[in-house]
C-alpha cells in the first residue's frame, strides 16, 4: 500500500517507541509511555503547562528521560540483532491492517493529503504544503486517538505484550543493568499517574 511508509505511519511509530519500558501488567503503563514518547523533551504533556506541574513530577520527566537516554542505544542494538525488527515490522503492519479496517476513511483523507502534499511540493507551493501539513496533522491526532483505542484489543495487546518481553529479552542480554533501568522507568511512570 501506497502509505505503509508515509505519513500515516508516523502515528503508528509512537506506540513503540518505549515498548522495553513497558510493564506487563499495567495495559495504563503503557499508555502513559506511548504518550510520554509523542512528548518533546522538556515539555509538559499534552493538556499540562509548566506552571501547573510540581517540582516532584518535572523531577520524574528529567530522570524517565535521563533513563530512556541511556536505554536508547541498548534499544537499538536489540533491534538491529535476531529477529527483533522483523517482529516490529510484522506488528506495526498489523496495527495498520486493523486501524485501516476501523478507520478507512482517515486513511483515505490522509492519502489524499499526502497526494496534495506532493503536487504542492512540486509546485513550489509553499503556503499550499503548510496549510496541506497542518491538516494532516489533525487527522494524525485522530489516528493515534484510534490506535490507542486499538492497542487494548485482545490479540493487538497479546502481540504487543510478546514484543515487549522479547525487546526486554534482548536488552538484558545485551546489558544486564539495562534491567534495572527498565525497571526504574516503570515504577516512574507508576508514580506518574498516581500524582
Amino acid at each position: 500500500m501506497k502509505m505503509k511508509h508515509g505519513i500515516a505511519t508516523l502515528a503508528l511509530v509512537s506506540l513503540f517507541a518505549l515498548g522495553a519500558c513497558g510493564d506487563d501488567d499495567t495495559s495504563s503503563a503503557d499508555a502513559t509511555a506511548a504518550d510520554q514518547s509523542q512528548t518533546p523533551a522538556g515539555q509538559a504533556p499534552p493538556g499540562m503547562t509548566g506552571q501547573e506541574m510540581d517540582p516532584e513530577m518535572m523531577a520524574l520527566m528529567t530522570e524517565a528521560q535521563q533513563l530512556q537516554q541511556e536505554l536508547s542505544p541498548i534499544q537499538q542494538e536489540a533491534m538491529e540483532s535476531g529477529n527483533l525488527a522483523s517482529q516490529l515490522e510484522e506488528l506495526q503492519t498489523r496495527v495498520e491492517t486493523a486501524m485501516r479496517e476501523a478507520n478507512p476513511e482517515l486513511f483515505q483523507q490522509m492519502d489524499a493529503l499526502e497526494a496534495d502534499f506532493l503536487a504542492a511540493q512540486e509546485e513550489g507551493d509553499e503556503a499550499r504544503m503548510q496549510e496541506v501539513g497542518m491538516l494532516a496533522q489533525g487527522i494524525q491526532m485522530q489516528l493515534q486517538q484510534a490506535q490507542q483505542t486499538l492497542v487494548d484489543r485482545p490479540d493487538i495487546r497479546e502481540a504487543i505484550d510478546a514484543f515487549q518481553e522479547a525487546q526486554r529479552a534482548a536488552m538484558i542480554e545485551i546489558d544486564s543493568d539495562s534491567e534495572r533501568i527498565m525497571d526504574r522507568l516503570d515504577e516512574i511512570i507508576q508514580e506518574m499517574e498516581v500524582q
